[in-house]
């Protein structure tokens, strides 16, 4: 299950790369970084992942759950690999070749967040942050995930990331599609763990 979400979310973020759209925050923020400072997309996830598990310490007012490397470096590896595999696969200079990719990695990252973070192996840093903030503030996953895709979507929008429509759909829904997808999981029974 947790490998399986981590893949499948992986997949959702080089689709919505390919798309060229706007894709969501937190990796405009990764993207950008690699354009300004060099390296791959996927070490930029390791890199701001790092820093995120930092900030997720602070919230718990605890130690930083150091277990939460494992995704990032599993994540960075696999859309570096799957963005290689597709770098020259997709021809999303159409319009309606783009939305459909967008839509569909859209909808592919949603699944793949509900579905491993049911898993009880660590969270990716950034979906931690979601996690934690909710049960801090009693808030639902869905205005969690906004604050804190609205919070990578202004620094990526400070570093010319590549921030477009695409980035405000995903800023609105990811959120409640996350919460759509877990509720649905729920209701066809796939445990919890």
């Amino acid at each position: 299950m947790y490998l399986g979400g981590l893949l499948t979310l992986s997949f959702g973020v080089v689709l919505m790369i390919q798309a060229r759209i706007g894709i969501a925050p937190w990796d405009a923020l990764n993207v950008a970084l690699e354009k300004h400072l060099g390296m791959s997309i996927g070490f930029w996830v390791f890199a701001v992942g790092s820093i995120l598990i930092i900030i997720n310490g602070f919230i718990k007012q605890g130690m930083p759950n150091l277990l939460g490397f494992i995704p990032i470096i599993i994540i960075g590896l696999l859309i570096d690999g799957i963005n290689f595999l597709f770098a020259d696969g997709m021809d999303s200079n159409n319009k309606i070749t783009g939305w459909f990719l967008f839509i569909t990695g859209l909808l592919v990252l949603s699944c793949g967040i509900a579905f491993y973070i049911r898993s009880s192996l660590p969270a990716v840093p950034n979906d931690e942050f979601m996690i934690e903030l909710s049960k801090r503030t009693g808030w639902s996953l869905a205005l969690t995930k906004t604050c804190g895709e609205g919070l990578a979507f202004l620094i990526a929008f400070l570093l010319n990331g590549p921030i477009g429509v695409g980035t405000l759909v995903v800023v609105c829904l990811l959120g409640v599609l996350i919460n759509v997808a877990s509720r649905f999981f729920d209701m066809i029974k796939i445990p919890k763990y």
